[in-house]
């Protein structure tokens, strides 16, 4: 009887460790996370275009073309455009096209495009894009009547829904 008594008491015990080791605390977190949008556009290199004094006698002035821009656009975000504007309108008789290269994964470049104040589209559809090097032309074309003028005028780029 007192085998059974110590052996009742070990098994109880045990028991009763065993429960105390199982009703530990337990604390839980829930991890809440926001990814913000990314929309970035950056374009470098800020060309000179210059209508040539020497244009060929009976004939309009020959324009001229600028390859030298890049851009550069990283977006976490799906159809996006992008677009540009001139800040202020071009001197009279003066016209500048502007073509975009679409990044290779995505989007579709609309070819030469004429700018202006009003926001026109380059590239549409572009999606979750981070690329680099992405060549912009510009190409400005004059008629006689332009006044002879040197001035900058701002292209404004913009990634946009």
């Amino acid at each position: 009887m007192k085998i059974f008594k110590i052996f009742l008491l070990t098994v109880m015990m045990v028991i009763a460790l065993k429960e105390a080791v199982l009703a530990a605390d337990v604390g839980t977190q829930v991890m809440t996370f926001t990814f913000q949008p990314i929309n970035e556009i950056m374009v470098s290199e800020e060309p000179s275009l210059a209508i040539s004094s020497s244009a060929i006698v009976g004939q309009e002035p020959s324009p001229v073309t600028d390859s030298s821009a890049i851009y550069a656009i990283s977006t976490n975000a799906t159809n996006k455009k992008i677009t540009a504007h001139l800040d202020t309108a071009l001197p009279s008789y003066l016209t500048l096209t502007v073509n975009a290269a679409a990044p290779s994964d995505s989007g579709t470049s609309l070819g030469d495009v004429n700018l202006s104040t009003s926001t026109s589209a380059l590239v549409t559809g572009v999606g979750t894009e981070a690329v680099s090097s992405l060549t912009i032309t510009y190409t400005l074309s004059a008629t006689v009547q332009a006044n002879v003028v040197a001035t900058g005028i701002p292209v404004i780029f913009t990634l946009a829904d």
